[in-house]
């Protein structure tokens, strides 16, 4: 019985009285426009967040393992120590970090100078996939100490692969530890990489952990360990873990605590856009609603006919029903297709308009995604609201008298 009510109603919406007659287009391209843009809107806030989640775990791992001394230790023996404390552990390097000025041409620039093992830096970040151009191999052999740096910094300095720049150092003197000397370091471009976040871009310069310590001249010590976990996910459990096991000599944060209040924000934006976006379709829906009942109004006579031949009033009822969630169906699909248009043409355009503000956003580009969960939630929105819209007009079809509606005709 459900199915031939189910095609009465296609029957009747297909007819130039309801699908293609009075305001019943300009109410389902409503709708699709509302769902492509909620389609859009959760596009972009995931993309946010994936986005930005890959550029932390391939640049600076799932967990950073910082020491608070300064003296040398037996890194091997940390190693162990995080080892067992966490069996899942894939990969781990030693790093250092030096703030220092770059000169190339004339041209000065602050950056971050991180020295990392190259033996074993591949096991742990992702440099590979973010090379622009030359090589991520700074274990090529070279007369100069090689270096990968961000793409806005060779933008700034006009450096291109095989050039070579230098990075000043203060370093302490041994006598007056309060006075500083400088210390100049050559390095030469291995390869420059698209980082995905802004600030790394524009000043992060990436060398061999030997290169670093001699220029800054700290011996053989590092600043920690990087590590990298089976998933991202399980990276903020494993640094509890850590952190309960090695103790207060070292400190123990994740690819999210950097950036924490982003995530926490996109978090607390999405519900909220959510809903705000999701007014259209609530408008959309209603605009439904009324086509609905002048359909109704319009269809006096059928639904005599039907009940006259023994159509009950809750089949009435459901014939309606069936039609705004029909047609909520199509402005559904109709409204995911506008939306992927739309997404692909945002990626397309971001690079060459400049869609996202690196120095606002924290990323230069978003590759937008649209995840399951936001995919059932739109579709469980979207039809919700239009049977919730469709339930008056079809309580009035169902209470028509069969008299009322023979008795112009």
């Amino acid at each position: 019985m459900k199915s031939t009510l189910a095609w009465i109603s296609w029957r009747l919406l297909l007819s130039r009285k309801t699908l293609f007659g009075g305001t019943a287009p300009l109410a389902l391209l409503g709708l699709i426009l509302g769902v492509a843009a909620l389609v859009v809107s959760m596009a972009v806030m995931s993309g946010f967040e994936s986005t930005l989640q890959q550029a932390m775990t391939d640049v600076s791992g799932h967990v950073q393992v910082v020491k608070r001394s300064r003296f040398p230790d037996d890194w091997k023996d940390l190693e162990a120590r995080i080892k067992k404390a966490e069996p899942t552990l894939v990969g781990a390097t030693r790093f250092v970090f030096i703030e220092g000025i770059m000169a190339h041409n004339g041209q000065i620039s602050g950056v971050l100078l991180e020295g990392v093992d190259t033996e074993r830096v591949t096991s742990v970040l992702k440099f590979k996939s973010r090379v622009q151009s030359g090589s991520e191999d700074l274990s090529a052999p070279s007369d100069v100490p090689l270096a990968l740096i961000g793409s806005g910094l060779a933008k700034k300095m006009n450096l291109k692969v095989g050039d070579v720049f230098r990075v000043v150092v203060p370093v302490t003197e041994t006598v007056d530890p309060n006075s500083l000397q400088r210390k100049v370091g050559q390095f030469k471009v291995q390869g420059i990489l698209e980082l995905g976040k802004y600030d790394w871009n524009e000043r992060f310069v990436v060398t061999g952990l030997t290169a670093a310590q001699q220029v800054a001249e700290i011996g053989d010590r590092y600043s920690g360990l990087l590590l990298r976990f089976p998933s991202a996910q399980y990276a903020r459990q494993a640094g509890f873990n850590l952190s309960r096991a090695l103790g207060t000599p070292y400190w123990i944060r994740d690819w999210r605590d950097s950036n924490e209040n982003l995530f926490d924000a996109v978090s607390v934006e999405r519900p909220a856009i959510f809903f705000v976006v999701s007014i259209i379709i609530f408008v959309a829906a209603f605009n439904i609603s009324s086509t609905l009942f002048v359909n109704v109004v319009q269809r006096y006579k059928d639904i005599a006919i039907l009940k006259t031949v023994g159509f009950r009033r809750k089949d009435i009822i459901k014939i309606f029903t069936f039609q705004g969630l029909f047609m909520g169906a199509i402005g559904l699909f109709g409204g995911f297709i506008v939306g992927f248009i739309l997404c692909a043409l945002f990626n397309t355009l971001q690079g060459s308009l400049g869609l996202i503000a690196g120095a606002v956003y924290r990323v230069d580009g978003i590759s937008l995604s649209i995840r399951f969960t936001d995919t059932i939630a739109i579709c469980f929105a979207t039809m919700l609201i239009c049977f919730i819209a469709t339930l008056a007009p079809a309580r009035r079809g169902g209470q028509l008298n069969p008299m009322e509606g023979l008795r112009n005709e």
